[in-house]
């Protein structure tokens, strides 16, 4: 019940927008033509690769609610993957293609399109969705990663890099290269 609550909290939002969306003050634009390539491949090769999985946010609620998503970015400039979130506890979730991928420092927002699922009642097929992760790092010493909500139709798309809120995994690992 407390996820659903949660959910319905996240798309009032989405309905109202992100509001005060600002541009990150450094400019390493993962969508930039000037990024190097990480892996060479006749020039299409991977220039940022994303990745994220876990339960969500706190994982001793036991929720069920769990979320996943590969995104990459081509030296062409071409950016694939998918993007699930389950809300656990029967409440719904989705798969989405992703579309777009920033990465700025540590952090990476992410956009697609929706392909399937929804919420009891709500098919949320052929909506955007957009979220952020943080990489903090891997030692005993670092905070942990992080990741936001998934803000359900919301079209800005992940270069406009909105402030999205982040919040601590307490389980699950988050990779930005």
């Amino acid at each position: 019940m407390k996820r659903i609550s949660i959910t319905m909290v996240v798309l009032a939002l989405v309905a109202f927008g992100c509001g005060g969306q600002s541009s990150p003050t450094s400019s390493p634009n993962s969508m930039s033509g000037g990024a190097t390539p990480l892996l060479g491949n006749e020039g299409n090769g991977v220039v940022h690769r994303v990745s994220a999985g876990g339960a969500d946010i706190d994982a001793s609620a036991h929720t069920d609610a769990n979320f996943s998503l590969v995104a990459i970015q081509h030296a062409n400039g071409e950016v694939s993957g998918e993007y699930t979130d389950q809300f656990g506890q029967g409440n719904g979730g989705f798969h989405a293609t992703v579309n777009c991928l920033l990465v700025v420092g540590n952090q990476a927002w992410i956009s697609g399109v929706i392909t399937s699922g929804g919420v009891p009642g709500v098919d949320f097929t052929g909506l955007p969705v957009i979220t952020r992760v943080a990489d903090n790092g891997t030692s005993a010493n670092d905070p942990p990663d992080a990741i936001s909500f998934s803000f359900i139709g919301n079209p800005a798309p992940c270069t406009a890099a909105p402030p999205l809120p982040l919040f601590p995994m307490t389980d699950g690992q988050v990779n930005v290269d």
